[in-house]
């Protein structure tokens, strides 16, 4: 088997560490029985890196492996790679909240990781993707992107964590008028205003942080926020934390296979797996069914 090991150098855990992680994930994975080539490299380089060895040629065609440590926005680049070819994708969750490892099954445990790693148990998951650009948990149009980038600046100059940095961010958000509402259109019938859609891939419980109990339900779920007061609006981001959310009075949810999303501008910031990227309205969500491959607890 031929396996790939990409680490993330700017990932959350990495640079806390007190500890050469790279030589521990060489080291733990060899003393598992797995010949990986490891590499530390730049989080932009990562996609690239990815796509390089998706289309090289393994020797006998024999089964390959790519093996991410990051966070969640690092292992969507990766998964745009790998989505839909026979390249298995493995977790080491090395980022700062690792989402999509938790509902994967896995353990923020580095150790336990390279256990599912060369226990090779590959299951097929669903991925969303948005005008061709997969996404692995979430999109969000609206307000929320721009609290995305506001959070992450807050974090560079305050030097302090996401959660820390939310309430900072919050108030600059709301303070600029850059950021407009977008329209919704469900089905051929249905179109509304709204200030934010949320679009996950499968099913979020907001009642339980956001948990998805599922990867392979082959849906998109839409919670599009109704209208709101400017109090309310500015609760929301920690009622979602907090699991607070009235899936009644404060979101409509809609559970489809596809969804399009319009606005009156010639660009759209939008937020993908933590992320925020430009991208050109209008905006075509879909769910592709169990088109990754990907090493998952038994």
């Amino acid at each position: 088997m031929t396996v790939l090991v990409l680490l993330n150098a700017s990932a959350g855990t990495i640079q806390r560490a007190d500890y050469d992680v790279e030589a521990f994930v060489r080291s733990g994975l060899q003393a598992r029985g797995l010949e990986a080539e490891v590499r530390m490299a730049g989080g932009s380089q990562i996609a690239e890196m990815a796509h390089s060895f998706v289309w090289a040629k393994s020797p006998g065609d024999k089964p390959r492996t790519l093996v991410i440590g990051g966070g969640d926005g690092t292992l969507g680049c990766a998964a745009s790679a790998v989505t839909g070819t026979d390249v298995v994708l493995g977790v080491l969750p090395l980022g700062t909240l690792n989402h999509f490892a938790r509902d994967l099954g896995l353990s923020n445990d580095l150790g336990a990781a390279m256990d599912t790693i060369t226990a090779d148990h590959v299951k097929q998951i669903d991925v969303a993707e948005v005008n061709g650009r997969v996404f692995l948990n979430n999109s969000s149009i609206g307000i929320y992107p721009f609290l995305v980038a506001e959070r992450t600046a807050e974090q560079k100059r305050l030097g302090v964590g996401k959660l820390a940095a939310l309430g900072p961010a919050l108030i600059r958000t709301l303070k600029v008028s850059s950021w407009k509402r977008v329209r919704i259109s469900i089905g051929n019938e249905r179109s509304q205003k709204t200030l934010c859609v949320f679009v996950g891939n499968n099913f979020y419980d907001l009642r339980e942080l956001g948990h998805r109990g599922s990867l392979t339900s082959g849906e998109l779920c839409a919670y599009v926020v109704k209208a709101q007061s400017w109090l309310g609006l500015a609760l929301l981001p920690f009622k979602a934390a907090l699991g607070l959310i009235d899936p009644v009075r404060d979101v409509e949810l809609f559970r489809v296979q596809s969804l399009e999303v319009k606005a009156r501008r010639r660009h759209l910031r939008i937020a993908m797996d933590g992320e925020t990227v430009e991208a050109i309205p209008p905006l075509h969500y879909r769910i592709r069914p169990r088109s990754l491959h990907v090493l998952a607890p038994p």
